[in-house]
């Protein structure tokens, strides 16, 4: 697979080149693509590359497949730019999406592999099950969170790790193959299944509430498969038409349950087939599992957090902004260092300069309960790395090599990307809980009405300045 590599420096290393190319391909890394492209352009194929498909391949990568070759200067003019999301739930059919989006990542990096067909981008952590729109060359992809991760390993060393993984769009094999046809990393790692191995498909499926079978059937034998803390029990049985079939009952909550499948591929000489589907206890046929119900492994998931019983708010009213305000810079609350207000304090949380708007009580239980609703630009993330750390704050790109860690204490820390073995959202905001119970009733009156005070910047006859 060849690469090429674009960073925000636009450093790369050097290249040999070829005598004769054509300037859209000058930045091509091998000789072979300046002919492919050349080749192109005889056989009447010089149209700009269209995607054939778009997945996030982590929560810090967003993978694009082409029909052909990308511009190696589009891909470049990729960093920098931002991916603006909005919530997905919003969403009707044939909507537009909303003028004002819910946030942006940022691209950090981009590079190039199969020969300039598949663009790779590094960005900020994806902090929610929304609708992604891509800014590629030429046009705006939309992609969400949706699908799960499949990972094949060679029969005789399951310990070194999988020599294919990447992101499928569903349980059924020939949807997937469907959905990503013309998409090389997918090519590749789909005709893996004909050989003898060890597939396993794991991610988050939303399955209606009530009592709910979901049944896995496969062409190879079925070694393990569970649904939350249902498991099958056994090796998976062989039905009728050849296939073995494992059956997971739950009692559902309409929560997302996370499922892992580990299945053998290449028996008995067949083509690979896989189809998933579930069964509501009260209704007579199976339903297939629909991409919608599918989240990738690494999907912020909505816990029970926000679903709490309301705070007792008490009497906000009254309160001293001067005190507020030292309150607000001092070493109890220290407010400041991780919140930046009328252009003062820190960055590692949301500017507050324009809170007041909230209102007092949805202030009040911000404080008091942090986690109960996090802005999805600041959601925790708990990172693992491959010496043994473990790492918990909000994260965000620092360029092609690294992420910063930030956590409660605003300390941050540096990882190379090469180095994270594991990165998972939290349900728990980095503001620690019972900031409201220490700080007592007067002192967060105090607070609330330094944040709800009028901006003296702004106040009416205070002199402009020149």
């Amino acid at each position: 697979m060849s690469e090429s590599l674009a960073t925000s420096d636009g450093s790369a290393p050097p290249r040999r080149t070829c005598a004769r190319r054509g300037p859209a391909i000058a930045l091509l890394v091998a000789c072979a693509a300046s002919a492919s492209a050349r080749q192109a352009a005889s056989d009447g194929r010089d149209a700009p590359a269209r995607p054939v498909a778009v997945w996030p391949a982590g929560p810090l990568e967003v993978i694009a497949a082409f029909d052909r070759p990308v511009d190696p200067a589009a891909a470049k003019a990729m960093i920098g730019r931002t991916i603006p999301y909005h919530d997905i739930r919003r969403d009707g059919p044939g909507q537009p999406p909303p003028a004002r989006p819910d946030g942006t990542l940022r691209i950090v990096a981009a590079r190039l592999a199969d020969d300039g067909r598949t663009l790779v981008l590094a960005t900020d952590p994806h902090p929610r099950v929304a609708r992604y729109l891509l800014p590629l060359p030429g046009a705006t992809a939309s992609y969400d969170l949706t699908g799960i991760e499949a990972a094949w390993s060679e029969p005789d060393d399951p310990a070194a790790g999988p020599k294919w993984s990447g992101w499928w769009p569903s349980l059924d094999l020939d949807a997937t193959r469907r959905l990503t046809r013309g998409s090389r990393p997918h090519e590749t790692g789909l005709a893996l299944l004909s050989r003898p191995g060890r597939l396993v498909l794991s991610g988050w499926v939303r399955l209606p509430p009530g009592k709910v079978a979901l049944r896995v059937e496969s062409s190879g034998p079925i070694e393990e498969a569970t649904l939350g803390d249902a498991q099958a029990a056994g090796p998976a049985p062989e039905t009728k038409g050849g296939l073995h079939r494992a059956e997971l009952a739950v009692e559902s909550r309409g929560e997302p349950l996370f499922l892992m499948v580990t299945l053998r591929t290449g028996a008995g000489g067949h083509p690979f087939a896989l189809r998933a589907s579930y069964r509501l206890a009260t209704e007579p046929a199976d339903r297939p599992i629909d991409r919608d119900r599918l989240l990738v492994p690494w999907s912020p998931i909505s816990t029970d957090a926000a679903a709490a019983a309301p705070l007792a708010v008490p009497d906000l009213s009254g309160g001293d902004p001067d005190r507020g305000r030292t309150i607000f810079r001092g070493d109890q609350a220290r407010c400041g260092q991780c919140h930046a207000f009328r252009g003062e304090g820190g960055k590692v949380g949301p500017d507050l300069t324009g809170i007041a708007s909230k209102g007092r009580a949805d202030i009040y239980r911000s404080i008091a309960a942090p986690s109960a609703t996090i802005e999805p630009d600041y959601t925790t993330y708990t990172v693992a790395t491959t010496d043994g750390q473990v790492l918990s704050g909000v994260v965000r790109a620092e360029g092609p090599e690294e992420i910063r860690i930030t956590d409660t204490n605003a300390r941050a820390t540096t990882v190379r990307r090469d180095k994270i073995q594991e990165i998972r959202p939290s349900a728990t905001s980095i503001m620690p809980p019972g900031l409201a119970a220490a700080l007592g009733d007067s002192a967060v009156r105090d607070l609330i009405a330094y944040l709800t005070a009028p901006d003296p910047a702004t106040a009416p006859g205070r002199p402009q300045a020149p």
